[in-house]
C-alpha cells in the first residue's frame, strides 16, 4: 500500500513539473486605424480579445470581428457586412512563438523580443513578424504590447472604388494585453 502510495506522489511531482505554465486573458485591446487624410477617421478598438502564452514563447491570440467597436454604428455595420464578411469571417486570429523567450528572465523593465507566426484574417492566412514588448510586474502579470501594419490587399478585403480614398491600404495595430 506505501509503495502505491509514493508511486502516486512521485507521478503527480513528476508530472506538475511537465506541464507548462500558461498566462492567458479574455479581455486584450486591439486596435486598428485606417483613417487617410481629409475624411474621418477609420478606427476601432476591441476589448474582449484572448491570448495564450506559454512558458515556451508559444502565443495565440483570437479575436472577433463583430467586437470590434466605431465611433458611427454606420461605420461597424459597413466594416462587418461589405469590408471584413464576419458572417462568413468571424474570427481573426494569430498564432506564433516569441524568439527567445524565458518567463524566468521577465521583470518590471520592458524587454523586446521578435514575434513571428501566421495572421488569419478574412479567411487568409499571412507569415508575418514583429516587435513584441513584455514585462512582468509584481503581481505576476505579463504585460504584451505590440505594433505593426498589415495591407488590406494581403487578406482579400475589397474596398470599392467609391470609398476606397477613404480608407488607407495599409492598416495600423496595436494590441495590448494582461496576461495572468
Amino acid at each position: 500500500m506505501k509503495t502505491k502510495i509514493l508511486l502516486v506522489a512521485f507521478l503527480a511531482i513528476g508530472l506538475t513539473g511537465i506541464a507548462q505554465q500558461r498566462f492567458t486573458t479574455k479581455t486584450g485591446t486591439l486596435t486598428f486605424e485606417a483613417s487617410t487624410a481629409n475624411f474621418e477617421p477609420v478606427a476601432a478598438k476591441n476589448t474582449s480579445t484572448s491570448a495564450i502564452l506559454k512558458e515556451d514563447g508559444s502565443l495565440a491570440v483570437l479575436a472577433l470581428i463583430k467586437g470590434f467597436r466605431f465611433k458611427k454604428s454606420l461605420m461597424e455595420e459597413h466594416f462587418n457586412e461589405k469590408f471584413m464578411e464576419s458572417d462568413t469571417y468571424p474570427k481573426a486570429k494569430f498564432t506564433g512563438k516569441i524568439e527567445n523567450f524565458d518567463s524566468q528572465t521577465l521583470s518590471d523593465t520592458i524587454q523586446e523580443y521578435v514575434v513571428k507566426g501566421t495572421l488569419s484574417i478574412h479567411g487568409v492566412s499571412q507569415s508575418v513578424k514583429s516587435s513584441i514588448f513584455i514585462k512582468k510586474d509584481s503581481t505576476g502579470i505579463l504585460h504584451l504590447s505590440s505594433k505593426f501594419s498589415i495591407a488590406i490587399a494581403d487578406f482579400n478585403i475589397a474596398i470599392k472604388d467609391k470609398i476606397a480614398k477613404k480608407i488607407a491600404k495599409t492598416v495600423n495595430v496595436a494590441l495590448s494585453l494582461d496576461l495572468q
